[in-house]
């Protein structure tokens, strides 16, 4: 219990002093974190090879996991420590003040917080001093104002007290909660923990610092303005408590929302693992015949019922795509990679993730690429491996210009060919989306003026792009389309970027842009004009660029350290090295 005496004896800033300490820790294990991946998995990779090398980077590995639960979890303790520190900084405020007014008007506060004062001799003849405390008995007929006025502050004091008890108690019961294993292994179920403790943390903290502080539906120029604006104690604190709502504020750096949504990530991946590994067996067989005069298998009763209760098809999907996300952020030297920055993340629906090969807030040039039917977070390998691709096909030609390639998954793609694909719902949800994303970008690369960006759609994301073109204003320099069915616009001039900007890849094989424009075509409402018009079509004004892959999903092959002239050409698209584009005949 914290008395009166305690708490005008109080030095909050002892509390935020510890804070302090907390945060060189944790900024500490940020760093060796950072050197143990940049730098000497780095320098593993490139001058060493075999299975020792192997084992060794696997160990290093282990060890950086190791470093970014110390970066967390001293985080929240850190954030614990201020939010502390700052609600007895207001009680004890409180408690001063209210004695400070007790005082000025001739009353007396005794050490245990009862009030003091010497009644009018008319009023109390026998007993002219008197006290009160905020427990003591109420009079309702008063006739005496002094006693009334001493009650206030009686009852004052006992609500500053009341304040920092109750601080001391929730702060109290979540730092017994901030303890890690002694051993040298971080687990899935630590991470989960930690994950826990976070929303523990939030609950007491809840006067410090809320989540309805955190811009909401804002521009991106906006979010900056609120983040720069901020101190280096609530950013941290910040990160530490609402990383998801960070994670996802277009227009704040990037590095920040790479350091939240990589907590959010290894959190959310830990805690499906050990959903996954809490599951009873799986019912054995999972398909049984179906009986009748057709010969066809259907899901067992048995199965279908543990699946039900558990998820487990859900989860398992889930974490195909956290894994393959993993392994990207692993892959930093692997055959030259940047390092990889994480730019969204969710597991919700069909899953979000956003991911860049190399820091688009430092990027001469930049490409980001939305893929489009089927897309979700369970497939997300593919949709990085293309940008990977891309990373390295523009390599030999940038120079010392920096390169970054995003895969944003970013919205709900259509899941069902034939289903869903037809539907324009689907890209005009998602396309505001894109364009806070596009013009996040703008917002947060250092130094002004932006970089060179160019947005890539693959069949339905095509679509998307189209759509924040026509409903908002895509501020990007070039466009390319991919196996396009179609971008809800008639011609290229449409799509906001400068004249002759706009290009298209129609492989041999991919029968998407014929059959597609049925639903996604645009029109030209004139003399000569039409409907149903595609980027493939001369009508639109794209340029075609020519492909030699074959199919609707090819168009980023890469083989044997060479790419292909789909790839080829993108790259220079998003270089800038427009005389490099071989256009079709």
């Amino acid at each position: 219990m914290v008395s009166l005496s305690q708490l005008r004896n109080l030095n909050p800033s002892e509390f935020e002093e510890a804070a302090e300490g907390w945060h060189r820790v944790s900024s500490s294990a940020s760093e060796a974190k950072d050197r143990v991946e940049k730098e000497i998995i780095t320098r593993l990779r490139h001058g060493l090879e075999g299975v020792g090398r192997d084992a060794a980077v696997e160990r290093l590995q282990r060890l950086s996991r190791n470093f970014h639960y110390v970066q967390v979890e001293s985080g929240l303790i850190r954030t614990a420590l201020n939010g502390l520190a700052s609600e007895l900084r207001a009680a004890k405020r409180k408690l001063e003040d209210a004695i400070a007014d007790a005082e000025a008007e001739k009353f007396t506060v005794r050490p245990d917080g009862s009030v003091h004062w010497v009644s009018q001799p008319e009023l109390a003849p026998l007993n002219p001093e008197q006290s009160t405390t905020a427990d003591g008995p109420r009079v309702v007929l008063n006739t005496d104002s002094q006693r009334v006025k001493a009650q206030g502050y009686a009852d004052r004091i006992v609500a500053a007290i009341t304040d920092a008890n109750e601080a001391d108690i929730h702060y109290s019961q979540t730092l017994d909660r901030l303890k890690a294993n002694n051993n040298l292994n971080v687990t899935d179920s630590d991470w989960a923990d930690a994950q826990s403790d976070m929303r523990a943390l939030r609950k007491s903290a809840g006067n410090y610092l809320q989540s309805s502080h955190i811009p909401k539906d804002k521009s991106p120029a906006e979010n900056a303005k609120w983040w720069k604006g901020l101190s280096a104690d609530e950013r941290a604190d910040y990160i530490a408590l609402f990383p998801a709502s960070i994670g996802a504020l277009d227009g704040i750096p990037s590095e920040v929302r790479d350091e939240a949504n990589r907590a959010v990530f290894t959190e959310t991946r830990a805690a499906y693992q050990t959903r996954l590994d809490a599951m009873p067996p799986e019912p054995w067989p999972k398909w049984v015949s179906a009986g009748g005069p057709y010969a066809s298998m259907v899901q067992s009763d048995e199965w279908m019922a543990w699946n039900n209760k558990y998820h487990a098809e859900e989860v398992r999907a889930a974490l195909k795509g956290m894994n393959a996300i993993q392994n990207r952020l692993d892959a930093t030297a692997k055959s030259d990679l940047p390092e990889a920055y994480f730019l969204g993340f969710s597991p919700e629906g069909t899953g979000r993730a956003v991911i860049a090969n190399g820091d688009p807030d430092k990027a001469d040039h930049t490409a980001v690429y939305v893929p489009g039917t089927t897309s979700n977070l369970s497939g997300i390998e593919g949709d990085i491996k293309r940008m990977t691709n891309l990373w390295r096909a523009t390599k030999p030609m940038a120079g010392d210009q920096q390169v970054s390639t995003i895969t944003w998954l970013g919205y709900d793609a259509p899941q069902k060919l034939g289903r869903d694909s037809p539907q324009s719902h689907f890209a005009n949800d998602g396309a505001p989306a894109f364009n806070s994303f596009i013009d996040g970008l703008r917002t947060s690369h250092d130094p002004e003026p932006s970089n060179h960006l160019t947005t890539i759609g693959h069949s339905y994301g095509t679509t998307l792009i189209g759509s924040a073109a026509r409903q908002g204003e895509l501020h990007a320099d070039d466009v390319v389309f991919a196996g396009s069915p179609g971008v809800q616009v008639g011609r290229a001039t449409d799509l906001d970027v400068p004249q002759g900007h706009v290009w298209n890849e129609e492989a041999d094989g991919d029968p998407v842009p014929d059959i597609g424009r049925w639903g996604h075509g645009g029109s030209q409402w004139k003399y000569k004009g039409g409907t149903f018009i595609i980027p493939s079509d001369d009508l639109f004004g794209a340029n075609q660029m020519s492909t030699d892959t074959t199919g609707h999903s090819n168009y980023w092959t890469y083989e044997t350290k060479h790419p292909s002239e789909s790839l080829q050409n993108q790259a220079a698209v998003v270089l800038g090295q427009y005389e490099e584009v071989k256009r079709a005949k």
